[in-house]
């Protein structure tokens, strides 16, 4: 009981402290959310190359699902790179 209670509780915790820093992202000005959204995908691709490469050597195994992963993570990285992932301003 105590410890589904702890379980409980880390989890609201967790969902309120994104819920703060939600509300606090979008009352930034554009510049500073742009750079944050390319550093945001730049991490999330690097995850998601770590993720892939990690479950490949722990399996020991080259599976299809990790693959994908880890081009996903590669296709990210080059996409916030060449500035792809980024928001057009409409005239």
């Amino acid at each position: 009981m105590g410890k589904g209670l702890l379980i409980l509780l880390a989890v609201f915790s967790v969902i309120a402290l994104l819920n703060y820093s939600s509300l606090k992202l979008m009352k930034l000005e554009g510049v500073k959310k742009a750079k944050f959204k390319k550093v945001f995908f730049y991490f999330y691709g690097l995850f998601l190359i770590f993720s892939g490469v990690v479950n490949c050597i722990e399996k020991s195994e080259i599976d299809f699902w990790f693959l994908i992963n880890i081009a996903l993570g590669v296709t990210i990285l080059i996409a916030t790179y060449l500035g792809k992932m980024e928001e057009k301003a409409s005239p």
